[in-house]
């Protein structure tokens, strides 16, 4: 394993080419945990995945996108926009020294931004590979989604509500999912299907459609008045910092 405890020579005389990139944040975690709690979990796990694969482990970036948390003292919060351009320079800072896998995790949640960049970035630079740090073992059985894209939901949605655009879907192919959703973000999804589709078309029904349509739209409409009625009630609350 490589680290920043290493000197530039070390590192480029090494012919390590995967590369370690972990995000985190700095923010509350109540009464019990430091404010660095993110961070420190981010650095160890980072440095368990260098040790075994042999990589160069960045330090974790400390700082993330925290707003839901910035009533609480010590939070440090950063844009989406600038937490995706930190990542984009890191990439080609290390593209441009020749590293060619790159491995990206994030110990917050709420860095949500970067999954669209490392789309974004295995598209512009087809000459590196940059994945997330974790996904299901497609071929050790583990389970990956069976419907996500123009399958049996959406299909039946369409003959719900357009039946004159849907094209022969009896006879259409299934395309269930061979790997992860997530290799859409590595490889695009005319690699990671069959057809384009994620699904089986054929067992769309409109009956199907017109179900699913209108249990989601009841569902959205609880929700959203509920939620509403939620948040003015919340906002007139004193907060956790308050106490």
């Amino acid at each position: 394993m490589l680290s920043v405890e290493n000197t530039w020579k070390e590192v480029r005389d090494s012919g390590v080419d995967t590369v370690i990139v972990p995000f985190s944040a700095i923010e509350q975690h109540g009464h019990h945990l430091p404010l660095g709690t993110d961070w420190f979990l981010a650095d160890e796990n980072a440095r368990r995945l260098g040790e075994r694969l042999n990589a160069y482990v960045l330090p974790a970036l400390a700082y993330g996108c925290s707003r839901e948390h910035m009533a609480f003292a010590g939070t440090v919060t950063l844009r989406p926009t600038t937490l995706a351009a930190i990542f984009e320079d890191v990439v080609e800072s290390l593209r441009e020294h020749g590293f060619k896998n790159i491995v990206v995790f994030s110990s917050h949640g709420g860095n949500w931004i970067l999954k669209p960049i490392l789309r974004e970035i295995n598209f512009q630079y087809p000459d590196i590979i940059v994945v997330w740090g974790n996904g299901p073992l497609a071929d050790d059985g583990e389970e990956v989604p069976e419907d996500i894209h123009a399958g049996r939901g959406e299909t039946a949605a369409m003959l719900a509500v357009r039946p004159d655009l849907v094209k022969n879907h009896e006879s259409a192919p299934a395309s269930s999912g061979i790997v992860g959703q997530e290799f859409n973000d590595y490889v695009g999804m005319d690699k990671s299907t069959k057809t384009g589709a994620w699904g089986v078309p054929a067992e769309g029904t409109a009956e199907l459609g017109e179900e699913r349509i209108a249990g989601n739209v009841d569902h959205q409409i609880r929700y959203i008045e509920w939620a509403l009625r939620r948040v003015e009630m919340l906002r007139s609350e004193g907060g956790a910092t308050d106490r």
